[in-house]
């Protein structure tokens, strides 16, 4: 007993010594970056990211995750400090006590946090209740989309997608599945209004062909967010350098690997309208 005791105590130093170090130590959830490659995240984003961390004499590190129970257990130990993970996982996996701000990258144009259901015009799509039995199209890993058409589809059809639609192969990337919309291989998707923008800038005549017919505000695309455990006055210094991002070529390099532009604070309370979603989605769930 005393042996467990004592081996516990050492964790816990062990664990207020890394949270103490002055030093940015990044966790990335790859599933949970459907648009961007492995590659991106090992070599481009390491890269910028360190010598970006020496220019401020910062050290930095970035600690690749596919298992995102792994993640959490490095985070709560301070191997990692900073995550960026889908908001929903970060709500389901993580406990919600240990988060404190961060940032996220944004693009200018369109809203970043609000997902948009899409069908092609005139062809009696025009609401939710309407596409029973019709072909869906989602994007592979991304968990916050699945769980709004889950929740539109108990809301009319009482039943989880699966059962009230054509389920079709999933696409790696949003504008893709907006192109399969737009040639009618799919009858109806789920995106982040931004990249239904930046898709119809690209290609007007998607405009044209696509609407939206439902659409959630306030779930978070993407957003990183440190341990409440590190010293506030690092913190500070970090999301200030963060911002800053727009203003200088490297800074810009590193947003355009995320397609972004810019990057402004994120705070915790940001993740509650995607938990207000998944609550009210497994209120649904039970009611049957």
């Amino acid at each position: 007993m005393l042996a467990v005791v004592f081996i516990t105590l050492v964790d816990v130093a062990r664990a207020d010594d890394l949270f103490n170090e002055r030093s940015l130590r990044i966790g990335f959830h790859l599933p949970s970056f459907h648009e961007y490659s492995r590659e991106d995240l090992e070599v481009s984003v390491k890269l910028l990211t360190e010598e970006m961390g020496r220019s401020i004499n910062i050290s930095t590190s970035i600690s690749i995750y596919d298992d995102i129970k792994s993640m959490r257990q490095d985070f709560e130990k301070g191997t990692i400090n900073l995550i960026f993970a889908s908001p929903l996982l970060i709500i389901t996996d993580f406990d919600s006590h240990l988060i404190a701000d961060g940032f996220k990258l944004i693009l200018s144009g369109g809203n970043p946090d609000k997902l948009v259901i899409l069908t092609r015009k005139h062809e009696g799509m025009d609401s939710f209740s309407s596409l029973r039995g019709k072909k869906l199209g989602l994007i592979e890993n991304d968990p916050a989309a699945d769980l709004y058409v889950n929740y539109l589809s108990r809301s009319n059809f009482r039943k989880d997608y699966p059962q009230a639609f054509k389920e079709m192969p999933r696409e790696k990337k949003s504008h893709q599945i907006i192109l399969k919309l737009f040639f009618n291989q799919v009858d109806v998707v789920s995106v982040y209004e931004n990249f239904y923008k930046i898709a119809g800038e690209l290609n007007p005549q998607i405009f044209e062909k696509i609407q939206i017919i439902d659409h959630i505000d306030g779930i978070l695309q993407s957003a990183c967010f440190f341990h409440k455990n590190v010293d506030a006055v690092f913190r500070e210094q970090v999301i200030a350098e963060v911002l800053k991002l727009e203003t200088y070529p490297r800074g810009r390099q590193y947003l355009e690997i995320f397609k972004t532009d810019h990057a402004i604070r994120a705070t915790p309370a940001e993740l509650n309208g995607t938990r207000q979603l998944f609550n009210n989605y497994q209120r649904l769930k039970k009611s049957k």
